[in-house]
């Protein structure tokens, strides 16, 4: 499998900047501008972990064997059927938060933790490129650091200004 390009690298990690952005607003902003920015964050998470899944999609149709006419590989089809659930987890979550903001930041950190447990399975069998987990683990951890975060300032564990 192909090495990971610098560019992914980059995008993957610049792809935390709203979500730290919202976490240390939400942990040091007054808890007046809590629920906006919670709402903000879960979206944010939501779209992260619909990235997440579609990653597999593009693994999954960028092979040759997508088309062809005696049907998909396993491999292929796994992709295929488990690209679109992290996609599912952040739109219950985003769903969630409309009723109760915590339960929808809830959910996410369950759908990442949950991803990592699914692509470090996939990477174990070679299914991703080389350096794919490190940045992935990266990301995921500090997303869930971030979720935590908020999660605490939420239930009134802040700073003291």
């Amino acid at each position: 499998m192909k090495r990971l390009p610098i560019l992914a690298i980059v995008t993957a990690l610049a792809s935390l900047l709203p979500l730290i952005g919202c976490t240390c607003a939400i942990v040091f902003l007054t808890p007046d501008h809590t629920p906006r920015l919670l709402t903000a964050a879960v979206g944010y998470g939501a779209v992260m972990l619909s990235f997440m899944g579609a990653v597999h999609w593009g693994l999954a149709l960028e092979r040759p064997d997508i088309i062809p006419a005696g049907g998909t590989g396993q491999q292929t089809n796994l992709r295929l059927m488990l690209g679109g659930v992290p996609a599912l987890i952040g739109w219950i979550g985003l769903c969630a938060a409309t009723v109760h903001e915590l339960a929808g930041l809830l959910i996410l950190i369950a759908g990442f933790g949950a991803t990592a447990v699914t692509e470090r399975m996939a990477w174990r069998r070679g299914a991703m490129p080389r350096g794919y987990m490190t940045v992935q683990w990266f990301v995921i951890c500090l997303s869930e650091i971030c979720f935590l975060a908020i999660l605490a300032a939420s239930l009134g564990m802040r700073p003291e200004s």
